[in-house]
């Protein structure tokens, strides 16, 4: 079986597994944590993509790979986010809501953004199109119908899924780490030889993008789990996604280069935020 299939097995089961350490009470929550939301939407959907633009012009990137790291930003919210948002001890209900909504919304956005890069830095103009219902379908598939099959699971045998999920959780932690190695080994190539160019500044388009959802959520005095979840959210982008957008849909693989450095530095970069998100949150304070 190969990896282009193993990916979306394995995030479906991290997504099965925080769905069994979930209630719908974790989303009922979200009605008085409407600042929280649309201040993480604000930062991922327009500050990312703004960030993208200013770093690409100061590290005087080539234009294919100024065009590639405004896809990255310009891409929703990775799935193992949730995850990581459930290990850093982060409001996991608002990061699933952020990831499906930036999901949907990158519909819209991801051809306006892209498409202004692409004119901005190649003088292109292009009409670039995410498949609807491809789109929609696999958002589904891989994070919507397992979160809901775990917390089905939870409801019809609570006691079982409690006793389990201790366990659950490590395996979960197993496969995301799989994913990374695997991820880092295919990638190894394109990587060397690419880092000196564009590597620092997708760097900082990661580290950027977390501290700009601390920033903002700390500006607001939100609550620790949601400061967790936004930082999370931000740095966190879906790569599969940007990879689709430059080599499937603009037919230029050469724009991909970014997005496959930042599927390595978002990993890296993310250890720093279990290790505040666990010293802010206290366990048990966050589903």
């Amino acid at each position: 079986m190969s990896f282009a299939i193993l990916l979306p097995v394995g995030l479906a089961i991290i997504m099965a597994i925080v769905g069994l350490g979930m209630t719908p009470g974790d989303f009922l929550r979200l009605r008085g944590a409407g600042a929280a939301f649309a201040a993480g939407l604000v930062v991922q959907v327009l500050g990312l993509p703004v960030l993208a633009l200013v770093l690409a012009t100061a590290f005087e990137l080539s234009p294919a790979m100024s065009v590639g790291l405004v896809i990255v930003a310009a891409a929703p919210g990775g799935v193992t986010s949730n995850f990581l948002t459930l290990v850093s001890r982060g409001d996991v209900a608002l990061s699933i809501a952020m990831t499906a909504t930036t999901s949907l919304l990158s519909i819209v956005t991801v051809p306006i953004v892209v498409g202004f890069a692409l004119g901005h830095f190649l003088g292109q103009s292009e009409t670039i199109r995410l498949p609807l219902g491809m789109t929609a379908g696999s958002v589904f598939l891989v994070t919507g119908l397992p979160l809901v099959l775990g917390m089905v699971a939870r409801a019809k045998a609570t006691r079982l899924a409690v006793a389990v999920l201790p366990t659950a959780r490590k395996v979960a932690s197993l496969i995301f780490a799989l994913i990374v190695f695997a991820t880092f080994w295919g990638q190894w190539d394109a990587i060397a030889v690419n880092w000196r160019d564009v590597g620092p500044a997708v760097m900082s388009l990661n580290v950027l993008a977390m501290a700009g959802g601390f920033a903002v959520a700390l500006l607001l005095r939100l609550a620790p789990a949601a400061t967790v979840a936004i930082a999370v959210e931000c740095g966190l982008q879906n790569v599969a996604v940007a990879m689709f957008v430059a080599i499937n849909l603009i037919g230029e693989p050469v724009l991909a280069i970014p997005g496959m450095i930042y599927a390595i530095s978002m990993n890296v970069a993310i250890l720093a935020i279990i290790a505040v998100g666990r010293r802010m949150v206290p366990a048990g304070a966050a589903a």
